[in-house]
């Protein structure tokens, strides 16, 4: 007597069966983390326009000029004036559940380094959940910190997503 090798029906559902539970638990978790990736690199991403504008201040020995817009995500590094010459501008993701709140609109570096407003503070979170959102901090020296997800400059837990 010979025996076929292969699968039967009854296996093949079973694997079927398996994989679509596996497939029904791992797809919102994966839009979820999808959308916290996407969060977390606007705030890297602003972070970094940040430190180039202080970077570029000290450089050229010029004060340069951040402007903000938290409703539309548009982020420009300007020269010498709020209306100067633009050396980079980038657009935020936000909306699709991302938002963006600052302390103000604009912040300024002059040559030196240091920044006004002191204590700028910008916050960007996913769904208005304060667990995930990211606190940058700007103190007045101009050094900018990016903190842990969910957690103000104290370490404690954010509280919110506006500032």
């Amino acid at each position: 007597m010979t025996r076929v090798k292969g699968f039967t029906l009854i296996e093949l559902m079973v694997v079927l069966a398996i994989l679509a539970i596996v497939a029904f638990i791992a797809v919102p978790n994966l839009s979820t983390l999808i959308r916290d990736n996407r969060a977390e690199s606007q705030a890297e991403e602003l972070n970094a326009l940040l430190q180039y504008a202080r970077s570029e201040a000290v450089i050229r020995k010029i004060d340069t000029f951040v402007i903000i817009d938290a409703s539309t995500g548009v982020v420009e590094v300007r020269a010498n004036a709020a209306g100067g010459t633009k050396l980079r501008s980038s657009t935020l993701q936000t909306g699709n559940n991302i938002s963006l709140d600052t302390t103000a609109g604009q912040l300024s570096y002059r040559f030196n380094g240091t920044a006004t407003p002191a204590n700028f503070r910008a916050v960007i979170c996913v769904e208005g959940n304060a667990a995930t959102g990211r606190l940058i901090t700007v103190s007045a020296s101009g050094s900018t910190v990016l903190h842990h997800k969910g957690k103000n400059a104290d370490g404690n837990a954010l509280g919110s997503c506006s500032v």
